[in-house]
């Protein structure tokens, strides 16, 4: 890693439209990185892990620096009902945010006020941190909808009562950012619709 700053590239920020997550959003909890691999500089979006390594992505890569690690977002006041929220990769929890903001209802069953997130960053970190997601009363699964996610959500659920299947949510996508897409393709399909019949 060799700098990281505000996002404010042009083309991480189209990067950011095409997955249809607003710039706030990402600049909460995102950093505009330069980093360098086989003596070239890039620049990708930087989500921070708990270890101060980062998640790196554009539209032309995919990877991560080191140490790689989980990491838990606490939000406000820890209380006995705080459940935990869990996601595969840093984007499926800005798409949850997004939904969050503009269609809430979408959400079902998710106290979005009265949970913590935790973003593995690596499905191999599933297991190593079972301990720290059962400290939960409630833990809400929203991992891929692909094998290795769907055979990690039956493993919890075997785990204990206190884990849920939250993936049933996006259940014909593959993940939270692909149903994030699709929905606002569908709004874009209705405005259109409505424009028409003017």
């Amino acid at each position: 890693i060799v700098s990281d700053s505000e996002l404010k590239s042009p083309g991480l920020l189209k990067y950011l439209k095409s997955r249809q997550i607003p710039p706030d959003i990402a600049r909460h909890y995102c950093r505009e990185v330069v980093f360098e691999l086989y003596e070239k500089r890039y620049l990708a979006i930087g989500f921070k892990n708990g270890g101060g390594g980062y998640e790196l992505r554009s539209q032309y890569f995919k990877g991560s620096s080191s140490p790689k690690e989980p990491r838990l977002i606490k939000t406000g006041e820890q209380t006995e009902t705080k459940e935990l929220t869990v996601f595969e990769g840093f984007f499926s929890f800005l798409s949850f945010l997004t939904i969050q903001n503009f269609r809430p209802g979408l959400l079902a069953g998710i106290q979005h006020t009265q949970t913590d997130f935790l973003i593995l960053n690596s499905l191999s970190f599933f297991e190593k941190n079972r301990d720290k997601m059962q400290e939960y009363p409630a833990i809400n699964l929203c991992l891929d909808r692909d094998k290795a996610g769907i055979e990690c959500t039956k493993k919890a659920l075997g785990w204990s009562a206190r884990f849920s299947d939250k993936s049933q949510l996006y259940e014909k996508h593959k993940d939270l950012n692909e149903w994030l897409r699709d929905l606002s393709s569908q709004d874009k399909k209705v405005t259109v619709r409505k424009g028409r019949s003017l």
